[in-house]
């Protein structure tokens, strides 16, 4: 019994947890002196909720508990602080930051929004990101094969990688025809050399002995890197999927907030174009969560589907 206390309840995460919820008690200067107010905690409690049954749910695992501990307790912290000092006590310019109830009640006011914005940026990251990763593992595993073609087009791709994508952004979203297409040329080509890099130089890794057993058994070259080298370096490729995910959704982002009409990006700009902020910081919460939520989905793809690893 005592252990099963010290692990699911005495600690930091449940601390603050506790003591979030015990502010909602407190009297609020910030619905005295806003003139919107302060909306209701129902939202911000039940995300309170959620935080505490994924918390609980992950500390069964006795190697990941103190990492989920440590995050959780941080989390909370930052609710409590940001709860406390703006909701309660109005300490902070309430024009720029906003009560955690009135932001986190704008996914229930304005989910419609949200959600279109969510399926117009998910429908051109997977599009982008599914294009620039085959591509650029196809293409620099046949380089890597090739000493020749690798001497000659890696120092190429090294420079043209240096090259940020978001400098050369909204260049691209003026030159070309539509929003959709400059979007996907972004995030194609903000992944596509680092990419390409990495393939070229998985491609060296692979033992010499593997390559040489399909030499002696007389396998074509497409057989060679399509069913040897590719499936050998498949953990390889997964393990940057999510550095690839960050990076197109920063570029998409900011594709967006140039010249989109709808998206997450596009939420996030007109909210900050209208000096809504409270609504411009859900936007920014959500844009976390999401990547969040498909760098967890990725890690357990890995798992159900590479059951090799080195």
């Amino acid at each position: 019994m005592k252990k099963f206390i010290s692990k699911y309840v005495l600690n930091l995460a449940n601390l603050f947890f506790l003591l979030t919820f015990l502010c909602f008690i407190l009297p609020s200067k910030y619905a005295k002196e806003m003139r919107g107010g302060l909306k209701s905690p129902l939202v911000f409690a039940l995300v309170l909720v959620i935080i505490e049954i994924l918390f609980l749910s992950q500390l069964k695992n006795s190697k990941k508990s103190r990492a989920v501990k440590d995050v959780t307790a941080s989390v909370n912290i930052f609710l409590f602080v940001w709860e406390l000092i703006v909701s309660r006590l109005n300490l902070l310019p309430f024009i720029f930051i906003p009560a955690p109830e009135n932001v986190f009640d704008i996914f229930v006011s304005d989910w419609k929004t949200i959600l279109l914005g969510f399926l117009s940026s998910m429908g051109l990251i997977i599009a982008g990101l599914f294009l620039s990763v085959i591509s650029s593992v196809i293409l620099g595993t046949l380089v890597g094969y090739n000493k020749r073609l690798t001497n000659a087009v890696y120092p190429i791709a090294k420079a043209l990688s240096t090259v940020p994508a978001l400098i050369y952004t909204p260049y691209i979203v003026l030159i070309m025809p539509t929003f959709k297409l400059a979007s996907l040329t972004v995030i194609f080509l903000s992944i596509f050399w680092g990419s390409f890099m990495g393939s070229i130089n998985n491609t060296a890794f692979v033992e010499k002995k593997i390559i040489n057993a399909a030499k002696v058994l007389n396998l074509s070259t497409p057989t060679i890197l399509f069913k040897i080298i590719i499936p050998f370096n498949l953990p390889r490729y997964i393990n940057t999927l999510p550095i690839h995910l960050a990076t197109s959704l920063m570029t998409l982002t900011v594709a967006e907030m140039l010249g989109a009409d709808s998206g997450m990006g596009y939420y996030v700009r007109v909210s900050l174009n209208y000096a809504n902020y409270t609504k411009a910081i859900a936007g920014i919460i959500f844009i976390g969560f999401v990547v969040t939520l498909l760098n967890i989905l990725i890690q357990e793809a890995k798992k159900r589907l590479v059951k090799w690893n080195y």
